[in-house]
């Protein structure tokens, strides 16, 4: 499985934020820098997942399924280009990000302990 999100860069130099694209396998951990902008947007991330998908080593051949958020640089262009591989592009519930797991299966965050855990 692969999964695609974005993630932010400030340049102390130029002061401006730019977006690295990534992709990582997630059963081996491998990350794959796609590409840095400045202004993400649905062509350009499109051409990204493009170039990954003609890769040499053909490794995108064993990958189904490529969870991302509901975000505008993720247009239809991006869903075609993923599954004329055979990969189905599947969008995460609104909210999923912010909500967080306890191992009871509670979305609530764990309560706060002491430092001397009384």
């Amino acid at each position: 499985m692969l999964a695609a999100d974005f993630f932010p860069v400030d340049c102390a130099v130029t002061l401006q934020r730019l977006y690295c694209r990534f992709v990582i396998e997630v059963g081996s951990r491998y990350i794959h820098i796609l590409g840095v902008t400045a202004h993400p947007d649905g062509p350009w991330t499109t051409q990204q997942i493009r170039n990954i998908l003609m890769d040499p080593g053909n490794r995108a051949a064993g990958f189904r399924f490529l969870p991302r958020d509901r975000a505008g640089q993720f247009t239809a262009s991006f869903d075609a280009a993923l599954a004329t591989a055979g990969i189905t592009a599947v969008k995460i519930p609104p909210g999923a990000l912010a909500r967080t797991h306890t191992p009871s299966g509670s979305s609530l965050p764990p309560e706060p302990r002491s430092p001397t855990r009384c």
